[in-house]
């Protein structure tokens, strides 16, 4: 089996449990191959390593059968953008913070890992987000698992947002930003704005505005067959275009475009916890701080 595996940034109180990782690897007989900043890394490192392939550029990612992300929910956004529209199965390891989509701790690794040879699981499969930018007739297309946003840049000022829906003008948001998300991002940037927490298995996408001037302004859930197409206005002409903490600045003059991917990402799911049991877990939903 062609497994990949994809990390940065790790404390040497990690290295004994990548170690442990590769070796239970190696008994699968796996063929390994290593995302260039984690091949970096375990170089310094005092891992004897087995023989690994680095994997320098995205197109190197494909015709894999597994990627493992080790690290945290930044890591395995990492880690989607790598495998692309190959819908490569993904086995997130929570070596970070959150763990909000890598989900398996490290102390159940070496337990999920057999799991998966095992075929002891399923595949979470989630919506992704596609931008169309088009500026001068040239389009940049990039793909999003949490969300897409627009924000204020180098300015105190706002921006100014027309938003289209199916390609029938809507209205015009007056705020720090915008942000469009799937159901998974739900629980992420757009949360914070006081966005709606959606369940993934929902077909929706969801608008929330950053920091609005109009109060009335709210969050608005759409079906996700909806084609959202966005302009923006910018006193110093340039906007920030942010795709799961990827960020580039933007001229006004490009028109922008978001839908729903063709493909999706799957997220390989262990355990039998729902959306629900994670809430309580990350959220601390339920919980009484008085107890």
């Amino acid at each position: 089996m062609r497994v990949a595996l994809h990390g940065k940034n790790f404390s040497k109180d990690t290295f004994p449990f990548i170690d442990s990782l590769l070796h239970a690897l190696i008994k699968y007989e796996a063929h390994l191959f290593v995302s260039q900043p984690l091949h970096t890394l375990l170089q310094s490192s005092t891992i004897q390593l087995p023989t690994m392939q680095p994997l320098v550029q995205v197109k190197d990612f494909m015709n894999l059968e597994l990627i493992i992300s080790l690290g945290g929910d930044g890591t395995l956004l990492e880690a989607v953008s790598y495998a692309g529209a190959s819908e490569t199965p993904i086995l997130g390891i929570n070596t970070g913070r959150m763990g909000f989509l890598a989900t398996v701790a490290q102390k159940d690794a070496l337990a999920a890992l057999k799991g998966f040879w095992e075929g002891q699981y399923v595949l979470d499969k989630r919506t992704l987000l596609r931008l169309d930018v088009c500026r001068a007739s040239r389009v940049e297309t990039d793909f999003a698992l949490n969300e897409v946003a627009f924000l204020k840049r180098d300015s105190s000022s706002m921006i100014a947002v027309h938003a289209s829906i199916n390609g029938e003008l809507r209205t015009k948001y007056w705020a720090d930003g915008l942000i469009v998300t799937t159901p998974t991002g739900s629980t992420g940037y757009s949360l914070s704005c006081g966005g709606p927490i959606v369940l993934p298995s929902a077909h929706n996408l969801v608008i929330t505005p950053v920091n609005p001037h109009n109060l009335s302004v709210r969050p608005l859930v759409l079906p996700d067959s909806a084609v959202l197409s966005f302009k923006v206005e910018s006193r110093n002409q340039k906007f920030l275009v942010t795709l799961d903490g990827r960020s580039r600045a933007t001229n006004t003059d490009a028109e922008l475009t978001v839908r729903k991917a063709p493909f999706q990402t799957h997220l390989i799911k262990i355990d039998q916890n729902n959306i629900f049991d994670v809430l309580r877990q990350k959220l601390h939903w339920g919980l009484d701080v008085r107890n």
